[in-house]
């Protein structure tokens, strides 16, 4: 059974997590102890697409090495979807600050919908967050910052826009992540430099949409991402520490769950533009459909997802949005599936209709792992000739 949904104020979230990698190498020192990361001349920032720390625990066999690490936890940011999540990684802002609020979303300064993980050069990058990153924030302390990730994004407008400021390192799979790392490891090794590193790892998110989270083919991911880690962590040296989380969990959405929305008439009638994903819409309507479109969409979905005006979603600190500009890009009208129901759209028709699905704010969804490992004296370094 899928729970119902989070309370957004409830704990520490993953913007928290770059200030704290900053505060454990010295800067930024207010926020040391959010938390709780150890003081360290290397901190390791590795992010697993996709896992949710309640599929993490319904799994440990498949995860011995993380399933007996720190075991805390966190939230994502709302929407629970990797462009959302990843803005805040980036800036240690939320999503009503620094503006990417859900996987596509109306500009109208642009007047174009923004599908930010399919997104080039227009809008220009930094104009969409032109506030420091965490990435440049920690260079510009003299921190040694370098991304390790698969190469297709290093150009993207994503990558350039929240994560941008360190030297991004092409690396796809294990071994070329492995190779990649150990040699940051050895020139880092003599020196005194204090480092961040950032490793992204897409596949599990990938598997979980196609086959479903807790499938055969996701365990079998889960499994590789935990010898990953294991062999990351065995790498650091004494006063390193590998931090572990990841941007969002996932449910599975059974194709009987399914609503489409253009194959229900009344729910078409005075939508004008239709974003987000299968787990939460955003509605874009005219000023005098709006009430209307409302009362439809709650009679019609009643039991299956809640409906909010952009003004409820504001006021009630969902997003907690600063500017009228970031505002005017959140639907007049906000739809969160509930339970394991999905709204698939034909503006998006092969992603919502993949079994495994996020958005919502449901604790599976929400909840994500943040775990400490910290280095020890029995390295893989220690081991290196030098």
């Amino acid at each position: 059974m899928i729970s119902e949904f989070v309370n957004l104020s409830s704990g520490p979230s993953l913007k928290g997590v770059l200030p704290s990698a900053l505060g454990a190498l010295g800067v930024n020192a207010a926020h040391h102890g959010e938390l709780q990361i150890p003081d360290a001349r290397h901190v390791v920032v590795i992010l697993i697409d996709g896992l949710g720390t309640h599929q993490l625990n319904r799994h440990p066999l498949d995860a011995p090495f993380l399933s007996h690490g720190d075991s805390r936890s966190i939230l994502t940011e709302f929407p629970s979807t990797t462009p959302v999540a990843l803005g805040s990684l980036g800036t240690s802002l939320p999503p009503g600050s620094h503006g990417f609020v859900g996987a596509s979303f109306w500009l109208p300064d642009h007047e174009e919908m923004l599908a930010p993980l399919k997104w080039g050069s227009f809008p220009h990058p930094v104009s969409m967050s032109p506030e420091p990153t965490m990435f440049e924030v920690a260079a510009s302390h003299g921190i040694d910052v370098v991304t390790i990730a698969d190469g297709k994004h290093q150009d993207s407008g994503l990558t350039r826009s929240v994560m941008r400021g360190s030297q991004y390192v092409p690396a796809r799979t294990e071994s070329e992540i492995l190779f990649t790392f150990t040699e940051r490891q050895r020139a880092l090794f003599n020196t005194h430099a204090r480092a961040l590193t950032y490793i992204y790892w897409p596949d599990l998110d990938r598997i979980g949409h196609v086959h479903g989270p807790g499938s055969a083919e996701w365990n079998a991911e889960l499994a590789k991402v935990d010898s990953l880690v294991e062999s990351i962590v065995d790498s650091l040296g004494p006063d390193d520490v590998a931090v572990v989380t990841s941007d969002h969990g996932m449910v599975l959405c059974p194709l009987d769950m399914r609503i489409h929305i253009q194959s229900n008439m009344m729910l078409m009638q005075g939508i004008q533009r239709i974003g987000g994903e299968a787990r939460v819409r955003h509605l874009y309507t005219s000023a005098s459909a709006r009430t209307d479109v409302y009362d439809t969409w709650r009679t019609i979905l009643d039991g299956k997802a809640r409906i909010f005006t952009r003004e409820e979603v504001v006021d009630s600190g969902i997003y907690a949005v600063t500017e009228d500009e970031i505002a005017s890009r959140i639907g007049d009208l906000v739809v969160i599936a509930l339970g394991d129901h999905a709204l698939s759209s034909d503006t998006d028709l092969n992603s919502s209709r993949l079994l495994g699905q996020h958005g919502s704010l449901t604790r599976e969804e929400m909840i994500v792992p943040f775990l400490i490992f910290p280095g020890g004296a029995n390295s893989s370094l220690d081991s290196w000739d030098h």
